[in-house]
């Protein structure tokens, strides 16, 4: 195997200038670089779609046209809202520097070992919310969700924070509804783009969104349209709510009943209704601030060859020997939490068949 270190990792000196290095192995070469890296590593060593290495007159080990492809994400919105709350009782303090950290890290304070989210949720749509998306939508519903009771649409959390640069809200108490998408049907891809230059020689294209076509019934956009109401109106009744914060939500025209509010009023809190020009400015809204939630999986998946399936139940890569992908690439679909658990537990398995077929009790 060959390798050169990152020449930005390196240290501005004449003597550290990287080089091309090679290993050999004796009995596996474990390949773990995550979603994104992965990918371009079997690539650069002639391993993946033929179309995509003989642009780059890399030559063609194996014939894997999966490699690279199937990226998923679970698609993230936040949304901040102004509280009552006081301000040991959020991490603004801290994220803001009014709180003075080296007293809090001297003095053990507890809110240091705070996540910052206390609730999380996984939510469904009521049938008739189901209805009302659409014929498209609800079809899809019916194939992936409806038989699958406990698999949520919307992944939802609240962060005790204003989840941005603090200097652009004033001094408070913020919460941040975060909602994504547990189960998209987007997919993306990453390829090579340069046989040499590790660092920016790819094209990546996350496909948030990609199956806006009427055809799947824009069920990514329409899931989020759905989670922000939702999400919105969880929030307009938590007791500590005090309206939302105007730069994190859509902009509605003036006179809309969906219009944002400064505060909670007297009296019950009924849901909010929306037009057709609200779902317009929530959908705008959307695409232009859909964001990553550092879950990347899926572009070297363990599935059939036939399938795009790039390694086999033993994270054996198709057409190699002793060539092994151990990471979150390899996992076909996507998972309704966040993928830390799902990284570990690769792992672990990994290790599991590894010992057995080197001979070493795990």
């Amino acid at each position: 195997m060959e390798y050169k270190p990152t020449s930005s990792a390196q240290p501005e000196i004449a003597l550290s200038k990287p080089v091309h290095s090679t290993v050999h192995a004796k009995k596996l070469v474990i390949v773990s670089a995550g979603a994104l890296g992965s990918p371009q590593i079997l690539e650069r060593s002639g391993v993946g779609n033929p179309d995509v290495l003989k642009k780059l007159d890399i030559p063609v080990v194996v014939d894997l046209p999966g490699v690279g492809e199937n990226y998923q994400d679970h698609h993230l919105l936040l949304y901040p809202y102004k509280t009552s709350l006081d301000e040991g009782e959020t991490l603004d303090g801290i994220l803001s520097g009014r709180k003075d950290f080296v007293k809090a890290l001297e003095g053990k304070d507890p809110m240091l070992g705070w996540n910052g989210i206390d609730i999380c949720a996984k939510l469904r749509p009521s049938a008739t919310e189901i209805s009302s998306l659409g014929p498209a939508f609800q079809k899809s519903w019916d194939t992936t969700f409806a038989p699958h009771p406990t698999k949520p649409l919307i992944l939802c959390g609240v962060v005790n924070a204003f989840l941005a640069d603090p200097g652009l809200v004033p001094e408070g108490q913020y919460i941040t509804m975060g909602t994504y998408s547990a189960y998209p049907f987007s997919r993306g891809s990453i390829h090579v783009s340069d046989r040499e230059d590790v660092e920016g020689g790819y094209v990546f294209d996350t496909g948030f969104l990609g199956d806006a076509d009427e055809k799947a019934g824009k069920f990514d956009l329409k899931t989020q349209v759905w989670g922000y109401k939702m999400s919105r109106e969880i929030a307009r009744r938590l007791p500590y709510y005090k309206g939302e914060l105007e730069l994190g939500h859509p902009k509605f025209a003036s006179g809309s009943k969906a219009a944002l509010e400064i505060g909670l009023g007297d009296g019950e809190v009924k849901d909010l209704v929306y037009s057709e020009e609200d779902d317009a400015a929530i959908e705008d809204w959307i695409r232009g601030n859909l964001n990553t939630t550092w879950h990347s999986l899926g572009t070297a998946k363990m599935a059939k060859r036939e399938e795009g399936g790039v390694v086999d139940k033993d994270l054996n890569v198709y057409g190699t020997t002793g060539l092994k992908v151990v990471d979150l690439s390899v996992v076909p679909e996507n998972v309704g939490a966040n993928t830390n658990n799902t990284a570990l537990v690769v792992g672990e398995k990994a290790a599991v068949i590894i010992g057995r077929e080197l001979g070493v009790e795990v």
